[in-house]
């Protein structure tokens, strides 16, 4: 295991990626990774080839699973078939022996991890965490928060998650989800970029070569 296969396992960690994201000229950015993978559209194809090979990634069309590339020649064509929102793409995403894999290096603290997302219609966010705990420390963040959501409390509702599904690859035995409206408040870009970040709840295995 190297470090190009540990950054391809770690830019699937929470979601799916699409396999023309993965030729763009600003990668990282796409991917919110901090660094791109820096390998040639041959080399990448190899790799992905290795991974699918170790049974560490699937590579599929978004549209129907059952379509998979696993050969060089299937990867190749999956590379650059389908645009944007094709159900034609394919995409790459860990198997359960790949999350292991990246659990062995990445070490995550899972009781640390959040997944927190607006929606606009209707205007609710959601936030899952492993605690009800966890998801209201979330919460006060996103009051503090100079973003443009501001929670109505009185809308704060939530409920336990047996089991609590982290991601599309990782189960655990609970968790928590807690669901809020928002209504629409003054972007306070000075407050946002004042406030700490989160810390980290897995050790990156891609960082800056």
């Amino acid at each position: 295991m190297d470090e190009d296969d540990l950054w391809l396992l770690e830019a699937v960690v929470e979601l799916a990626t699409p396999l023309h994201m993965l030729l763009g000229p600003k990668v990282a950015l796409a991917l919110n990774m901090p660094r791109g993978h820096g390998l040639s559209p041959e080399a990448l194809c190899e790799k992905l080839a290795s991974l699918s090979e170790r049974e560490l990634i699937r590579v599929h069309q978004a549209g129907d699973e059952a379509v998979v590339a696993r050969t060089r020649a299937e990867l190749e064509r999956a590379l650059s078939q389908g645009e944007r929102f094709s159900p034609d793409r394919f995409v790459y995403r860990l198997t359960p022996r790949g999350g292991e894999a990246w659990e062995h290096y990445a070490q995550p603290d899972w009781s640390r991890y959040i997944d927190a997302g607006w929606d606009r219609e209707p205007e609710i966010c959601v936030i899952e965490a492993a605690s009800r705990e966890a998801a209201e420390e979330e919460y006060q963040r996103h009051e503090r928060s100079g973003n443009e959501y501001r929670p109505l409390p009185e809308s704060k509702h939530g409920e336990v998650l047996r089991p609590w599904w982290a991601t599309y690859w990782k189960v655990l035995p609970a968790g928590y989800r807690l669901r809020y409206a928002w209504v629409s408040r003054q972007l306070d870009v000075h407050r946002i970029m004042s406030s700490p970040p989160p810390a980290p709840w897995y050790s990156s295995l891609a960082h800056d070569r």
